[in-house]
């Protein structure tokens, strides 16, 4: 069985987040109607370090990228990964006749 990007997956990624320490906090202006807002923004932050996404598995994944660095300071591109643009590659393959103008 597969997982797939779902509300369901939510509280999942926030729980793993704040089991690994990090402080968590969501943001949005609530609707006149007194209803969640649509349109929220997820925190999480830890050792000195933000990072905020539209949703939990998105700041997950920024948390990831952070696990995988390991940076020891807050500096520009501290998130770049060295290598082949994997995300051209993948583009140009799944639509050949297709051009980055077009």
């Amino acid at each position: 069985m597969g997982l797939s990007s779902q509300a369901n997956v939510y509280n999942t990624c926030l729980r793993i987040l704040r089991d690994r320490g990090h402080e968590l906090e969501v943001s949005g202006d609530q609707l006149d109607d007194g209803i969640y807002p649509t349109d929220l923004h997820w925190i999480a932050r830890k050792n000195g370090f933000t990072f905020s996404a539209d949703n939990p598995i998105e700041l997950l994944g920024l948390v990831a990228i952070f696990d995988f660095k390991q940076p020891t300071e807050d500096c520009p591109y501290w998130w770049t990964v060295e290598g082949a643009d994997v995300w051209s590659q993948l583009m140009e393959t799944a639509f050949p006749d297709k051009t980055p103008d077009a």
